[in-house]
C-alpha cells in the first residue's frame, strides 16, 4: 500500500472578506429572524444553504423583497442602480461588501475624476466587476489579451483590476494597453489573499504530483487557482467536496497538494484532505 505525502495551502478556507459577510448574514438572521440576501452573498452553494436555514432567503430582484424585510447586499458589491432601488423602495440595507471591493470603487471614481477613460480587467457579467463598473459613467472591461488588442488607441486612461484576476493575465493586458494609451496610470486591485493564494497554488503544483483545488464551480477565484494549477501541472483538479474524489488521479503518485478557493469552507477541505488521506492505493 502507498501512502500520499498531502500538503495543503497555507491559506485555505475563507478570506477575510468572506468570512466577514458571512459573519453579518448569520448576526443578521439570528437577530431578525427572516432576512433577504440579493443574490448568493457568496460562490458557494454549501454557504448559502446554511445561512437558509438562519432565515436567509435569496432573492435575485431587489423588487420582490417585502418593504419590512432587511435585506444583505453581497461581498462581491452592488452596483449604484440597485442601491438607489433599494433606497427608493425604502428598505433597510446591511451592506456585506468585502472592505477590499468598496476600496476598488474608490479608485474607479478616482481615476475618472483624473479625467481618465476607466479600463477594468476583469471577467465581463462577474458580480463584481458589474459593482465597479456601476460607480463610472463610461467604463470598459477587458477579459484577455484580445480584447486590449481590439482597443483604438486613447490618450489618457486608467487601470484597476478585479479582485480575483491573475497576474499572468492581467500582465499581458497591460503589455497590450501600454502600446494604445499614451497616459496610463494603474491601480493594482487584485486583493493580498488572492494574491497569496496564488502564489501558494504555484509553488505547490510545481513540487506535488497532483494538485487538487477545492471551491464551487461558480466561484471565479477558485476556477483561477485550477487555471493556474493545470498550467503547471496537467494532474491538477478541482472539486466541490470529497464525494468528488477519484482514487484514480492518485495511482502511482507519491505527493499531492491541496489548495482551496475564498469561498470554501474549512470543513470541507478538512473533509477532502481525510478523503485523500484514507485512499488505498
Amino acid at each position: 500500500m502507498n501512502s500520499l505525502s498531502i500538503t495543503i495551502a497555507k491559506d485555505v478556507g475563507f478570506c477575510f472578506g468572506v468570512r466577514r459577510a458571512i459573519d453579518i448574514a448569520r448576526k443578521a438572521g439570528e437577530q431578525n429572524g427572516k432576512v433577504a440576501m440579493l443574490g448568493d452573498i457568496v460562490h458557494n452553494e454549501r454557504v448559502v444553504n446554511d445561512l437558509k436555514e438562519l432565515g436567509v432567503t435569496v432573492f435575485e430582484d431587489i423588487e420582490n423583497i417585502p418593504v419590512n424585510m432587511p435585506v444583505i447586499f453581497r461581498s462581491h458589491g452592488t452596483t449604484a442602480e440597485v442601491w438607489q432601488r433599494a433606497r427608493n423602495r425604502g428598505l433597510t440595507i446591511i451592506d456585506a461588501a468585502c472592505p477590499l471591493v468598496n476600496e476598488i470603487h474608490v479608485a474607479a471614481r478616482e481615476l475618472e475624476a483624473e479625467g481618465r477613460q476607466v479600463i477594468i480587467i476583469g471577467d465581463p457579467g462577474h458580480d463584481e466587476v458589474e459593482g465597479i463598473a456601476s460607480q463610472i459613467s463610461n467604463p470598459i472591461i477587458i477579459a484577455n489579451e484580445q480584447d486590449a488588442e481590439k482597443l483604438q488607441k486613447i490618450r489618457k486612461a486608467g487601470i484597476i483590476i478585479q479582485s480575483t484576476q491573475f497576474h499572468e493575465n492581467v500582465n499581458s493586458i497591460v503589455s497590450a494597453l501600454i502600446f494604445k494609451v499614451s497616459d496610463l496610470r494603474i491601480i493594482n486591485t487584485i486583493c493580498k489573499p488572492t494574491r497569496n493564494r496564488q502564489s501558494q497554488v504555484r509553488e505547490l503544483a510545481e513540487n506535488n504530483d497532483v494538485m487538487v483545488i477545492v471551491g464551487s464551480f461558480t466561484s471565479a477565484n477558485t476556477k483561477r487557482l485550477t487555471s493556474i494549477a493545470k498550467t503547471i501541472n496537467p494532474n491538477s483538479y478541482q472539486v466541490q467536496g470529497p464525494a468528488d474524489i477519484q482514487p484514480e488521479w492518485f495511482m502511482n503518485m507519491k505527493s499531492v497538494g491541496i489548495s482551496a478557493g475564498a469561498s470554501t469552507p474549512d470543513e470541507i477541505v478538512v473533509k477532502v484532505t481525510e478523503k485523500i488521506g484514507a485512499l488505498s492505493l
